[in-house]
């Protein structure tokens, strides 16, 4: 129950973070926030668990860095989309990675993920159409083509979590993790972006916010909870992420919703339920029958 708790805390205020990155990003270059927020997750990591750290480091340091490096080419795509959409959007095509995950599970192990499964990301694909076909959201464009990579990398990722804390320590992950993700938007933001401002005042209570709560906690509870959690109910836990999402875009961003956009949306969010719940309404069926 701890862990499904501090799942729903991933998903309440990933969602709640769309609003403070469509703030952001119209401030800071997107490689520098990120090298700022997950520096100073870090740093706190490592003020809070220190020695945890240093007894675990050199068993997490391959498995941090794969998954830093998968988040940094994640978050980077997705905070560079956000300046070509809007926050409601980008959290609802973000959510498809939860169909996304059995079917790179089929293509890794040949293992077929059933026709429900298929019939679930066809259902995806009618939503995603509707929510960014309209004149309200506009035509598939740039921010929606960076938002699909983001939600593939993100796919994968939750599929190597699930692999690589069953042998290493959940929180030591979480530090190479972010200071790995760290180290490449610093390099990137040197390499290709203009010199920034350290700190903007104005935007102060946005990025404290983002790095304390949606990044230190939550992809530290992430970690921590898929060591306890199956991937399948961890995933659509975190997909509730989508719906709180839209409706921070709404209540504090003043973003306009037509009834062809909340029909996608409903759409994408009725496909990942019914991949999803499969398994436990198989489980019902079989008990029935016994």
């Amino acid at each position: 129950m701890l862990a499904d708790l501090g799942l729903l805390y991933c998903a309440v205020f990933w969602g709640m973070s769309f609003v403070t990155m469509k703030i952001l990003v119209s401030v800071y270059p997107t490689c520098w926030l990120l090298f700022l927020r997950f520096l100073a997750g870090g740093v706190m990591l490592y003020l809070f668990f220190s020695k945890r750290i240093k007894k675990n480091f050199s068993n997490s340091l391959k498995a941090g860095i794969i998954l830093g490096v998968l988040l940094f080419a994640a978050l980077g795509t997705q905070t560079v989309g956000l300046l070509y959409i809007g926050g409601g959007r980008s959290a609802f095509i973000s959510a498809t990675y939860v169909l996304m995950v059995p079917l790179m599970l089929w293509a890794a192990r040949k293992i077929f993920p059933g026709w429900v499964s298929l019939g679930g990301a066809c259902l995806c694909v009618a939503g995603m159409y509707l929510l960014t076909g309209d004149e309200i959201s506009g035509t598939f464009n740039f921010g929606d083509f960076l938002t699909v990579v983001c939600a593939v990398i993100f796919a994968l990722q939750v599929i190597l979590i699930g692999k690589y804390t069953k042998g290493c320590d959940p929180l030591t992950l979480s530090f190479v993790e972010f200071i790995s993700l760290a180290a490449c938007a610093l390099i990137f933001s040197l390499l290709f972006e203009t010199r920034p401002v350290l700190i903007d005042q104005p935007s102060l209570p946005e990025l404290i916010f983002t790095t304390v709560l949606c990044t230190f906690g939550c992809y530290m509870i992430q970690i921590v909870a898929q060591a306890h959690v199956k991937p399948s109910r961890a995933t659509i836990i975190m997909s509730l992420e989508s719906v709180f999402g839209l409706l921070s875009s709404v209540i504090f961003l003043d973003e306009p919703v037509s009834l062809r956009s909340g029909l996608g949306c409903a759409l994408i969010l009725a496909a990942v339920l019914i991949v999803e719940l499969e398994p436990y309404f198989l489980m019902h069926k079989l008990s029935q029958r016994s």
